[in-house]
């Protein structure tokens, strides 16, 4: 996947299957960040730290949490999970601003946030692509453990 737009659509595959996932479970979700903007607000987000915002807002019983869907960011190799740092940096700050938890959810549906990507990972090498965080993927919650088990009333929603 080399071009933003085939990177952006199987991130929306992900992101909707996150959704569907929510659904199924009673959560009332969104999507969120810069996919959703037109295309020159969305470049210009693309060259702030902005980008790194969640890709999806739900919420379930006045609870509010926000999503960040990261498929295609583990390696089959090492069953590691890479997160760019900025990413984790923006997550962990944008917990503090707004007290809104932010979840990564990976391609296996395995959850993790911010703060334990941070603590769990080791950093990576810097490439081309930027810093990583490689964490293990066995250190993933599983997503029933997070957002609860699918429910009669979530899968009809």
């Amino acid at each position: 996947m080399n071009t933003w737009n085939q990177r952006i659509a199987a991130g929306e595959r992900h992101e909707q299957r996150v959704a569907n996932e929510l659904r199924q479970r009673g959560w009332d979700v969104a999507p969120w960040g810069q996919g959703v903007m037109p295309d020159p607000i969305r470049q210009a987000i693309s060259r702030t730290r902005w980008k790194n915002f969640p890709d999806l807002v739900a919420t379930r019983d006045g609870e509010l949490v926000t999503i960040d869907a990261k498929d295609r960011m583990s390696s089959t190799e090492t069953g590691r999970f890479a997160v760019a740092r900025d990413c984790v940096y923006f997550g962990l700050q944008f917990v503090v601003a707004f007290g809104v938890p932010v979840f990564y959810v990976f391609g296996n549906l395995g959850v993790l946030t911010p703060s334990e990507v941070m603590t769990y990972g080791s950093q990576g090498p810097r490439g081309f692509g930027g810093s990583y965080y490689l964490v293990n993927g066995r250190l993933a919650h599983p997503f029933d453990d997070v957002f609860g088990i699918p429910t009669s009333l979530g899968a009809t929603a």
